[in-house]
């Protein structure tokens, strides 16, 4: 029976990272060189088929091993990706992420931080109430409290429930007990035109 793969977090995490990092960088290095722009040649056909003859098998009986998966599939995403740190590429929605940034990506995916609960994340939770108290000090002038979101629909979501919660705290009772839609709202006592404060 084989031995599980190393995994990337622990005292042994680094050591067994090191050597697939570099195989990444060399395969997005190569990949960069064989697009040669900020779009691969050739349009979505022959992007699908350079990557469908890179990936082969998915699921195998017997893998390629890690270093030969990531080469390839890296290097071939690598070179079919649109590159927004192209000069020539413009006006696209995503940007180019900074080195620096990917390295810290790096960093919180091999620790894992899960950031409901504090016993699974206790430093990047303080982190957390950190910045966002230095974001809420840098945009209303004094310390606040927030939360981070992965994207706007889950933002959304939470404004509105936070909306919902604070118009019940001043009389306003929501009509649904409901997570928020678009159909919850929330009304003023009867004989009130009050609308409750955003």
């Amino acid at each position: 029976m084989s031995s599980p793969p190393p995994l990337a977090g622990g005292p042994q995490g680094p050591d067994a990272l090191r050597p697939l990092l570099a195989t990444v960088l060399d395969a997005l290095a190569a990949g960069a060189e064989a697009r040669g722009g900020p779009l691969p040649p050739g349009g979505p056909e022959a992007v699908a088929a350079r990557v469908r003859e890179a990936a082969g098998d998915l699921l195998p009986e017997r893998g390629t091993g890690a270093e030969e998966a990531l080469r390839a599939l890296v290097g071939a995403v690598g070179e079919g990706a649109a590159d927004p740190a192209d000069p020539l590429c413009a006006a696209h929605l995503h940007c180019p992420p900074l080195a620096v940034a990917v390295a810290a990506d790096l960093a919180a995916s091999a620790l894992n931080p899960s950031m409901d609960s504090w016993d699974q994340a206790p430093a990047a939770s303080a982190l957390e109430a950190l910045l966002t108290e230095a974001i809420t000090t840098e945009v209303h002038g004094d310390g606040g409290d927030a939360l981070i979101t992965t994207g706007g629909t889950e933002s959304n979501q939470l404004a509105l429930l936070l909306a919902r919660e604070r118009a019940a705290a001043h009389g306003h009772p929501c009509t649904s007990s409901s997570a928020p839609t678009p159909t919850t709202h929330c009304a003023a006592p009867p004989g009130s035109s009050a609308s409750p404060s955003p």
